[in-house]
């Protein structure tokens, strides 16, 4: 029953961003920091305090709200909520540089529940994304008693993680230290859509911040070629967001060899901290920049422009070996550029990088394949869990636009065994995303033995929409178990995953243990193939970035999906199974067959307006030439 209810909500998800316009995607933030007294050995120089105004300096202003509550022994307010704007970066920049560090616990999840308490402020547009980042060096620490913090971790991980998934919250991570239950975190991220960021050091801080901002708002950039940039005609702003050390000036140097003056020029705005300045310039001077002082790999520059490059989005989490498809479109205004004469000038180049804290590793990068005026290309899938940026370049010769995309990849399961009792093991798959469509989806169980044999069994789907099987262990034996994930996504996206082995055995008449085993070695596979059928449709942008204004102008994506005749008979098998472990009753499937039957009739009426308003336009526009 419940994958029925998870459809329901996704198709009715469908349907609310169908007729969301692009221009009410405003974002809420809301940020909760650590009060505990090791944030003064984690962070000794307060840069928990400079990440925070530079997400305030960041966000556009009218049109996103910034909240700041502090946790320990107990939740407390440290910046109210409100609209972003000149009075609450003043008010915030008063505050952050006094707060106390000195509680002796860190209650995680009375501060989870203050916060779903919480009402929303600021007035933001209906629909507006919810963006939630927690910063801690600790883990759930209310009590001496291990039992008592047990039961709260897990009500974190039950309870409060499942309402935050039911209101479209991305809960954010961040450890500053190695000493934080990472499991916890990271579960809570994988299943809001969020990221997970161990920070190596302090400074790292500002990077993470900076990068769930680019992935909360994502906006067209210009590339960096060594320490200059080129400017064009179609760029109405740019903002420099730039790092560096403390007591650092950055200096710019304009097209006419001058350089930039951050105090009295009329259209230059600048915020400064200790390790970072922005530095929005309108109606930017045409042609080659040049800036000095500044640490390049971590800097980048947004801009407004007309001109826009826009890509498929990436999900969140990618699953590993879940392929990713990608295509780049060049836009003017809202209207996609296919002439063919401008298009072969372009060359567009993606690289995609495995972030690892300090150090960023390159994986590839490749040319795109031009193919009905847009740039595609299929990565057959990343074996490596880890963060990554996915970077889009594309060169127009006398102009360059450049977009960074932040995911997670994550096996799709997670695989556990434990010990019931006497002769028994279970091992139990649990998708970490709902993402995984679990009915089309099947585990297979492999048991390989001391003599070299090995036996495959499909696990079993409970209705609590995860795989588990329970294995009865004779006395001698020695066995090595993994599992295989043949998965679908809710998209219809098919691939699959190994996990790692686990070991179980039993000696005489004691009773049965199971550990887990050596990991199988990874790596990373990435084929990247020509991508057919996956059109190009602007993402979405918060109103500070110039992007397409009516998204009911772009044709929908034709996202090509696996059909029911093309699975596996592996597939089939599962869904067979998948029917016998399934007990709904006759009441519950007419409720939710009607309100899966109903959301599909508001899909297609969409699609049938939005197409009758395109044909009317058309006729219009015809009449219009014919005067």
């Amino acid at each position: 029953m419940k994958w029925l209810k998870i459809n329901t909500v996704l198709l009715l998800s469908a349907v609310v961003s169908f007729w969301t316009p692009v221009s009410q995607a405003d974002t809420q933030f809301r940020v909760i920091v650590d009060a505990s007294g090791s944030m003064l050995i984690s962070d000794p120089d307060k840069l928990t305090s400079e990440a925070l105004r530079l997400i305030s300096n960041l966000a556009p202003e009218e049109e996103a709200t910034l909240g700041i509550w502090l946790f320990g022994e107990a939740p407390r307010v440290l910046l109210p909520e409100s609209i972003v704007n000149k009075a609450t970066k003043a008010k915030l920049a008063s505050y952050v540089d006094s707060y106390v560090t000195q509680d002796v616990k860190t209650d995680l999840e009375a501060i989870v529940k203050v916060l779903l308490d919480t009402p929303d402020a600021g007035g933001l547009e209906a629909g507006f994304n919810r963006h939630w980042i927690l910063v801690t060096d600790g883990m759930v620490d209310i009590s001496l008693d291990e039992a008592v913090n047990k039961a709260s971790r897990d009500r974190i991980l039950n309870g409060l993680t499942e309402k935050l998934e039911e209101n479209g919250i991305h809960l954010h991570t961040i450890s500053m230290t190695g000493y934080t239950d990472k499991e916890l975190l990271e579960s809570i991220s994988l299943r809001t859509d969020a990221t997970h960021t161990e920070v190596a050091i302090p400074e790292d801080l500002l990077d993470t911040f900076d990068r769930i901002f680019s992935q909360a708002s994502p906006s067209d950039e210009l590339p960096f070629d060594g320490n200059r940039f080129t400017v064009d005609d179609a760029i109405d702003e740019l903002t420099l967001v730039v790092f560096h050390e403390n007591g650092i000036q950055p200096h710019i140097i304009k097209p006419n060899g001058k350089i930039l003056s951050l105090i009295d020029d009329t259209n230059v705005s600048v915020s400064a901290s200790d390790h970072y300045t922005l530095i929005t310039v309108s109606k930017p001077d045409i042609g080659n920049w040049q800036i000095n002082n500044v640490d390049l790999e971590r800097s980048s520059i947004r801009i407004i422009t007309h001109l826009s490059a826009q890509a498929t989005k990436v999900a969140p989490v990618i699953f590993q070996n879940e392929p990713i498809y990608s295509t780049v479109g060049l836009f003017e205004k809202d209207t996609l550029i296919q002439d063919e004469g401008v298009l072969d000038l372009l060359t567009v180049t993606q690289t995609l990088v495995l972030l690892n804290g300090e150090k960023k590793e390159t994986i590839f990068s490749h040319k795109m394949d031009k193919t009905n005026s847009q740039f595609k290309k299929r990565l057959e899938g990343i074996t490596a869990a880890g963060n990554y940026e996915l970077i889009s370049v594309v060169d127009g010769k006398t102009f360059s636009r450049q977009l960074s995309q932040y995911f997670t990849v994550h096996p799709g399961i997670e695989f556990k065994g434990m010990n019931t009792g006497g002769n028994l093991v279970e091992f139990s798959a649990k998708p970490v995303n709902l993402k995984l469509n679990v009915m089309r989806s099947n585990v297979q169980i492999e048991f390989t033995y001391e003599n070299g044999s090995t036996d495959t069994e499909l696990m079993p789907l409970l209705g609590q929409g995860y795989w588990n099987k329970v294995v009865p262990v004779s006395s001698g034996d020695q066995v090595k178990v993994r599992a295989k994930l043949i998965g679908v996504t809710q998209t219809g996206l098919r691939f699959d995953y190994w996990t790692p082995y686990w070991n179980f055995n039993r000696e005489g008449d004691n009773e049965a243990t199971v550990i887990l085993g050596d990991v199988a070695p990874i790596g990373i596979l990435l084929t990247s193939v020509p991508s057919q059928n996956r059109d190009v449709m602007p993402m979405l942008v918060p109103p500070a970035v110039s992007i397409v204004d009516d998204q009911e102008d772009s044709e929908p994506s034709n996202y090509t999906v696996p059909n029911e005749e093309a699975m596996s008979e592996e597939e089939l098998t599962a869904e067979e199974d998948d029917q016998k472990t399934e007990s709904l009753s006759t009441s519950e499937w007419i409720m939710y067959g009607a309100l899966n039957f109903g959301v599909l009739l508001l899909i297609g009426a969409g699609i049938f307006l939005y197409r009758l308003s395109k044909k009317n336009k058309s006729a219009k526009s015809d009449d219009i030439e014919n005067v």
